[in-house]
C-alpha cells in the first residue's frame, strides 16, 4: 500500500509511540488528525479508550507496514545515522546501548526522573545523569528524531483516573536491534565493571546499616553481597580505605558480633563513592582513557560460603523451601480441620465459636474494602489463636488427652512464631529459625497422621 509523505510520518509516530504503553500513544499527541482517519478509515491504526484517555494503535496490517518502512529508512538512511551518532564518543555510545536502549523501547527525557526509588542503587544513574552524558544522551535521541527513527511523546498513568507523567523518547524494535548491533556494547572492562558494582553495593549497605538488629542487616547484606557477585575482599579493601579518612570504621565483616561497618560521615561517604568511582568512569567513557580503582584487601576475610556455614544464614533458594514448607503445613491443617469437623464445619464454627468466625468475616471484609479478591473459603483467614480455639474447642476429635493437646498447642506455637511470622511479614529467617519450624511441622504432620490414620 502506497501512502503520502505526511501519512507515513502519522502512521511512523504511532508506531513507534504506541511503545509508551500498551494502550497505545495517546490520541492528542497526534498533530495530523486529519492524516490519522485516513489512516483509521483505511485499517492501518485502531482506536483505544483507557480510562479518560483515548488512543491510537496500529493494527496488524499497520504493523507490517510501518515495519517495512522503518526498515527501508534505517538501509537508505545508514549514512546519515553515522554521520549523526557517530560524533558521540564510541564508549558513551555502548554506554547508552548496553545499559538502556537494549533492555527497553522508551526513554525519560529528563535526568529528573533518575532520581526515583528505581535507580536508587543504580551505577548507571549517576553515569548517565552526569551533565557530560546527559547532554549527549538527548543529543544522542535527537538525531533518532530528525532521521524520523525515534519520536518524542507523553507517559500516562491511571492514578487518579489518568495523569501524565512527562515526555519520553521512544524508538520500535527494529530501531533497537539496530543501534544495539551497529553501535556496540562494550562501554567498561569487566574489572571496571566490578568496582562499579561496589558503588550500588555501598549504596544499598548505607541503607542497610540504618537498621537496629544485627541478624536482620548480616542477612540483607549477605544477600545483596552474593547477588552483587562481589567478595568481602573487595568491601573490606574500599571501606578501609574509606577508614583511614575517617569517613566510616574499619570493615568488620559478616561473622563479626556487631554491624559489618559503621559509617561515621554519610555526606562524605556519598562524596567518596562518588568521586572515586563515578567521576573516573565519567572520564573513561567521555575521553577513553583513566582508571577506575581496584579494591582488595590484604587480610583475606571470609567467602560467602564460610560466612554462610557459619552464621546460619539462608540464601534464597533455602527461604524458597521454607516458604513452601511453612506454607503446605498450613494448607494441610485447615484441610485437616474441615475433615474433623464434617461437611457442615462452617457453621459449626459459627455457632460454637462465634468470635473465630467473626474475625474471619472482618478479614475477608478489608480485602473487599481494599479491592482484593476475596478468599473462597473463611478458613483461609485463620489465624494461630483461631486454629488453637478450634483444637481446644474439639479437643476430642484433635487430640487423645490434655497432655497431648497441649503439646498440639505447643507445635503450633512454634511453627507459627519461627516460621509463618517471619516469613510473612518479612523478618530475619535463619538456620536455627528453620530447624526449630521444620522440627514443629514434622510433628504436626505426624499428629494428623495419627489422628486421621485413613
Amino acid at each position: 500500500m502506497e501512502l503520502s509523505r505526511e501519512a507515513e510520518k502519522v502512521l511512523l509516530r504511532i508506531y513507534m509511540g504506541q511503545n509508551i504503553r500498551t494502550e497505545g500513544i495517546l490520541q492528542s499527541e497526534i498533530q495530523n488528525q486529519s492524516e490519522a482517519k485516513k489512516l483509521l478509515s483505511e485499517g492501518l491504526i485502531e482506536e483505544n479508550h483507557w480510562y479518560k484517555y483515548s488512543q491510537f494503535l496500529t493494527s496488524e496490517e499497520g504493523n507490517l507496514l510501518a515495519r517495512q518502512i522503518v526498515s527501508r529508512n534505517l538501509r537508505e538512511n545508514k549514512d546519515k545515522i553515522n554521520e549523526k551518532i557517530k560524533i558521540i564518543p564510541e564508549r558513551v555510545l555502548a554506554f547508552f546501548n548496553k545499559r538502556y536502549v537494549s533492555k527497553r523501547l522508551s526513554f525519560r527525557t529528563e535526568k529528573e526522573y533518575f532520581d526515583t526509588f528505581l535507580y536508587i542503587d543504580s551505577w548507571e544513574e549517576p553515569i548517565l545523569t552526569s551533565n557530560p552524558v546527559f547532554s549527549l544522551w538527548k543529543q544522542y535521541f535527537e538525531a533518532l528524531i530528525s532521521l524520523e527513527l525515534c519520536t518524542k511523546t507523553l507517559l500516562y498513568v491511571s492514578t487518579r483516573g489518568g495523569e501524565t507523567r512527562g515526555y519520553f523518547y521512544v524508538i520500535s524494535p527494529e530501531v533497537q536491534d539496530f543501534l544495539v548491533h551497529e553501535f556496540g556494547t562494550l562501554d567498561f572492562t569487566p574489572a571496571e565493571e566490578n568496582t562499579l558494582l561496589l558503588y550500588s553495593f555501598l549504596k544499598s549497605a548505607k541503607r542497610i546499616l540504618m537498621m537496629n538488629d544485627v541478624e536482620q542487616i548480616r542477612q540483607r547484606f549477605y544477600d545483596v553481597l552474593k547477588s552483587s557477585e562481589l567478595t568481602q575482599d573487595q568491601v573490606a579493601g574500599i571501606v578501609n580505605e574509606m577508614s583511614s579518612q575517617r569517613i566510616t570504621s574499619e570493615y568488620r565483616g559478616l561473622l563479626s558480633e556487631s554491624k559489618p561497618f559503621d559509617i561515621i560521615n554519610p555526606t562524605s561517604y556519598e562524596i567518596y563513592l562518588s568521586s572515586t568511582i563515578i567521576d573516573p568512569a565519567v572520564k573513561i567513557l567521555l575521553e577513553g582513557k583513566g582508571k577506575i580503582k581496584e579494591f582488595r584487601t590484604e587480610k583475606r576475610m571470609p567467602t560467602l560460603p564460610e560466612v554462610k556455614s557459619e552464621s546460619g544464614i539462608l540464601d534464597d533458594i533455602e527461604i524458597g523451601e521454607f516458604y513452601m514448607l511453612v506454607s503446605n503445613i498450613e494448607r494441610q491443617i485447615r484441610e485437616f480441620v474441615k475433615e474433623k469437623l464434617g461437611v457442615g464445619w462452617e457453621a459449626r464454627i459459627k455457632k460454637e465459636l462465634p468470635n473465630v468466625y467473626e474475625s474471619w468475616k472482618g478479614r475477608r471484609d478489608k480485602d473487599n474494602k481494599w479491592g482484593i479478591e476475596p478468599e473462597k473459603e473463611l478458613i483461609n483467614y485463620s489465624d494461630l489463636g483461631d486454629y488453637i480455639s478450634i483444637v481446644k474447642q474439639y479437643s476430642r476429635l484433635f487430640s487423645d488427652s490434655n497432655e497431648d493437646l497441649g503439646d498440639i498447642i505447643t507445635y503450633m506455637k512454634m511453627w507459627y512464631n519461627y516460621g509463618r511470622n517471619p516469613l510473612m511479614h518479612s523478618r530475619t529467617v535463619n538456620r536455627q529459625k528453620f530447624y526449630t519450624t521444620k522440627s514443629a511441622v514434622d510433628f504436626l504432620s505426624m499428629w494428623m497422621r495419627r489422628i486421621s490414620p485413613g
